[in-house]
């Protein structure tokens, strides 16, 4: 069985947000956290989560004010009960999966069975991808609740990699100390 400690935590996180960070660097963010490992110790880290497929890779973040601003669109949805709907599910699952403009998508657990979140060059473009999910995929939806949405902060994978030691860092800073906990 694969086992990620804290220490494993922290790396992952580090990387994510800067994978091209030297082990110096991630040595000395382990070192904020009160780890002291070697440098020799922390690439073996790396190795190993390479190794077990916990790190599949690594990636680019991009300045999107440097580049054309994308149309950024969020489907909520929700699903019409019938027979068919398990079947219809497994074609609109691979249908976002395999779309280029999908950034996130998924089942959830409250008013909306779906949401999608969706990136496109062009109003345009948006539009016609609408009509066209609607057109595949009406038969199954009930609802469908389409909003631009016009992002205040970049998108971080970091947010889905860090650690509960930097959460509480993050809100002992931000939180009153009358809220504290």
């Amino acid at each position: 069985m694969l086992l990620v400690d804290k220490i494993d935590e922290l790396i992952i996180s580090a990387l994510s947000q800067n994978s091209k960070q030297g082990t110096f660097e991630i040595w000395d963010f382990l070192k904020g956290f009160n780890y002291n490992l070697t440098e020799e110790e922390i690439e073996s880290r790396i190795s190993k989560l390479e190794e077990d497929g916990v790190i599949n890779g690594y990636t680019i973040t991009v300045n999107t004010k440097k580049i054309p601003r994308k149309v950024i669109r969020v489907d909520l949805v929700t699903f019409r009960t019938s027979q068919a709907l398990p079947k219809r599910l497994e074609g609109l699952k691979k249908y976002l999966k395999d779309a280029p403009f999908v950034m996130f998508s998924g089942k959830t657990r409250g008013g909306y069975d779906w949401i999608t979140i969706k990136s496109f060059l062009s109003n345009e473009m948006a539009d016609e991808e609408n009509d066209i999910y609607r057109n595949l995929f009406g038969d199954i939806i009930q609802t469908y609740e389409v909003y631009d949405f016009i992002p205040q902060t970049e998108a971080s994978i970091y947010a889905l990699t860090y650690t509960e030691e930097e959460y509480k860092r993050f809100l002992k800073e931000w939180v009153p100390p009358f809220l504290g906990s």
